[in-house]
């Protein structure tokens, strides 16, 4: 891993350096930084709560897990339509398992009834290196560009956690629920994801350029290192991921 590291920094080293030293390079070699928002979810039921007494599934759903995006980019036109682009990003994923609370009465602001939940969350932080080949299907003469991309995202899980929350502090017994967060066992430590996405934005030359990006990514690697708990609950589960980030390019 460590030097699949120092292969990023070299290339984003390098790319700056030529960037500087050429001036006619500098509409071929963009550097940016993003961020933005993920859904995620596991692609198989897992154990649901860290607590083994309480490893039944059928009070709970599951739900994608909104998290945060944010990480520096670079990206060198080949052609007058591919660009090789890498990115270094702080990528928050997992997922959440959600019950019904029907011991705790939620009100809003026009007095009408809303649901109470529970929740379990997952939480795993990685530090992903993202390489990307984009085609654009705008020439590089135009002011807006529309690209779309595929890549492989290798990543080092850096933190993992369990959350578990009750609705204001009641659980689905009518006492008293002590939240919790707990270490997520058992993590890969390093893991690899397919990805693909579109781009769109602003290409006028030597400005600053505003982008979206839309972005699919699937774990070719199980997210845990086991395939059963220490209760002998199902672990064996990859992860698929959407995101919607904003970016600039200058």
């Amino acid at each position: 891993m460590k030097s699949n590291l120092c292969f990023f920094i070299l290339l984003f080293y390098g790319l700056y350096v030529q960037a500087q030293e050429q001036p006619d390079f500098q509409k071929k070699v963009r550097f940016g930084v993003k961020t933005g928002i993920n859904g995620s979810l596991f692609t198989r039921n897992v154990t649901p709560t860290a607590n083994g007494n309480r490893t039944d599934l059928s009070y709970f759903n599951r739900y994608f897990r909104a998290s945060a995006l944010a990480g520096l980019t670079v990206d060198g036109q080949l052609t007058d339509r591919i660009t090789l682009g890498a990115e270094l990003l702080f990528n928050s994923r997992g997922m959440v398992y959600r019950e019904k609370n029907n011991y705790v009465i939620i009100v809003d602001d026009d007095g009408q009834e809303q649901q109470a939940y529970n929740n379990f969350n997952y939480n795993i932080d990685y530090v992903e290196f993202p390489i990307l080949i984009s085609y654009n299907f705008k020439p590089s003469a135009y002011r807006l560009f529309l690209s779309a991309y595929a890549g492989m995202a290798p990543a080092i899980a850096v933190n993992s956690k369990t959350k578990l929350r009750y609705q204001d502090g009641v659980d689905g017994d009518g006492g008293r629920g002590r939240n919790e967060t707990l270490p997520l066992k058992y993590v890969n430590h390093f893991n690899n994801s397919l990805l693909a996405g579109i781009k769109v934005g602003d290409n006028t030359p030597f400005k600053i350029n505003l982008y979206g990006d839309f972005r699919l990514s699937y774990t070719l690697l199980p997210v845990f290192s086991r395939s059963v708990s220490d209760q002998g609950d199902n672990l064996d589960t990859r992860m698929f991921t959407c995101s919607a980030s904003v970016g600039i390019r200058f």
